[in-house]
């Protein structure tokens, strides 16, 4: 997994699922497929295939998730 985060710079934790314990449990259906967990382990948002994490919508995103755009 170490080579994969260094290919894509991620520098968030990657979860490896391989017997899809967590994604029957979230609902996951699309590879890669990105959530957002708040800490009483509730989806608040989530996304689908490769992102430009460095893109403005994407920052934009995190930044409300985060609540800095309420």
């Amino acid at each position: 997994m170490k080579k994969y985060k260094d290919k894509f710079n991620i520098s968030s934790p990657l979860l490896l699922d391989d017997r899809a314990h967590v994604a029957n449990a979230y609902g996951v259906w699309a590879h890669p497929e990105t959530f957002f967990i708040n800490r009483e382990g509730k989806i608040v948002g989530k996304t689908f295939g490769g992102k430009d994490w460095t893109s403005e919508s994407m920052r934009n995103l995190i930044q409300y998730l985060l609540g800095g755009n309420k």
